[in-house]
């Protein structure tokens, strides 16, 4: 009996142990399911934001704008596809995230962007760069993600808004300065007119004459200002049809016949192919015209006396090519582009007659039929040498 106290101590001692681990057991499994609560709530919000973030990364990579994000070491971790397409490397090494800025876009002004609103109580920056031969709008704005600074870069490309404000600007320019001539030629015929006696002489008539003349050019430019402004809007109406392209250069030719005569030119329609005169196309057959004889047009005005003309159609699986070149003095390489602006005149124009306006319309009903007008060298220089395409049926 003497043993027996001591084992029951032992056994109490014992007990009471077990007893505690069993109590440190469960508190320990309480807060691991309390852990796994929290954890799982985590992984919610985090699939939650992913669900969320993984929609904003497609609509970044479909945008035309650039976008980036940068952390404050002014470090990329983040850049959409137009990003990408910018910064790409001649060489063909990718761009690796988490690269510096400057490492980066190699611009040192959209580093000191970052760096003013990382530093200064801005939040957001807006300045216009030039980078790369294009002018950009660049937004910086500063923004906290889990309660890290971060610096969102937007990059907007306004090289081509610059270009037709540039155009606009001109383009105002120049059609004040087409107005003043007529109507300072109407003026003064009028004036002349009055200080006369009003009867019907022959320098009166020749005088009224003079001033129907420049009526006429007024009532012409502000119907092709209309009729441009139709096509420009999609307002013109187009009935594409079947049209043999022979009939209609035939017609061209034949408005411009007695014109060309009193020059001395010749027109000659060359056809590149056994077929061509066979060519069908798929256009609207008055506006085709059009566009032939506002090519003739310019071409009878620059060509010298006893020049030549040409007219040249080719086809194939998809398009006709209608190309007119002449003998004149030709459109120097800088110019090309700009020759079918309304109202832009060369040096070669500036003294001739005319609107300024018959290529800029050639170009907009060539480009309602889906194709493409250009200028170039003609095969022996000089002269000038415009080409057109319309689609086949």
């Amino acid at each position: 009996m003497w043993l027996t106290v001591p084992v029951i101590l032992v056994l109490g001692v014992v007990l009471a142990t077990t007893l505690t681990r069993l109590r440190n057991t469960r508190f320990e499994m309480e807060k691991l399911r309390l852990q796994y609560r929290e954890a799982q709530q985590r992984l919610l919000a985090q699939q939650a934001t992913l669900a969320t973030i993984e929609p904003l990364k497609a609509l970044a990579e479909a945008a035309y704008n650039v976008l980036m994000l940068v952390n404050r070491e002014r470090s990329v971790v983040y850049m959409n596809g137009a990003a990408r397409e910018l910064f790409a490397r001649e060489e063909g090494r990718g761009i690796r995230l988490r690269s510096s800025l400057i490492a980066v876009t190699q611009s040192h002004e959209i580093d000191d962007l970052v760096r003013q609103c990382l530093n200064e109580p801005e939040e957001e920056i807006i300045e216009q760069i030039e980078l790369r031969g294009c002018t950009y709008r660049v937004r910086v704005l500063r923004m906290a993600i889990s309660e890290q600074p971060y610096i969102a870069i937007a990059m907007e490309d306004v090289s081509e808004l610059q270009r037709l404000g540039r155009a606009r600007r001109e383009f105002v320019a120049n059609i004040s300065h087409e107005l003043r001539t007529p109507i300072t030629s109407i003026r003064l015929l009028v004036d002349t007119i009055l200080r006369t006696k009003l009867e019907n002489t022959e320098e009166n008539r020749n005088t009224l004459h003079k001033i129907a003349a420049e009526t006429e050019v007024l009532h012409q430019m502000a119907q092709e200002l209309l009729d441009l402004s139709m096509i420009e809007s999609g307002r013109a109406e187009f009935l594409l049809r079947p049209v043999a392209v022979n009939e209609v250069i035939d017609t061209a030719v034949a408005l411009f016949k007695e014109r060309a005569a009193r020059k001395k030119l010749t027109i000659r329609c060359e056809l590149c192919e056994l077929n061509a005169t066979d060519v069908t196309v798929l256009a609207d057959r008055e506006q085709l015209r059009r566009v032939i004889s506002n090519l003739l047009h310019n071409a009878i005005k620059f060509t010298p006396r006893k020049g030549i003309i040409a007219i040249s159609v080719s086809s194939d699986a998809e398009w006709a090519t209608i190309t007119v070149t002449d003998t004149g003095p030709g459109i120097p390489p800088q110019a090309r582009e700009r020759i079918f602006e309304r109202f832009f005149r060369g040096d070669r124009a500036r003294h001739t007659e005319g609107t300024g306006l018959g290529l800029a319309i050639a170009k907009h009903i060539v480009r309602a039929h889906g194709g493409e007008i250009w200028a170039e060298d003609p095969p022996n220089p000089p002269g000038a040498r415009i080409c057109f395409t319309v689609p086949l049926p």
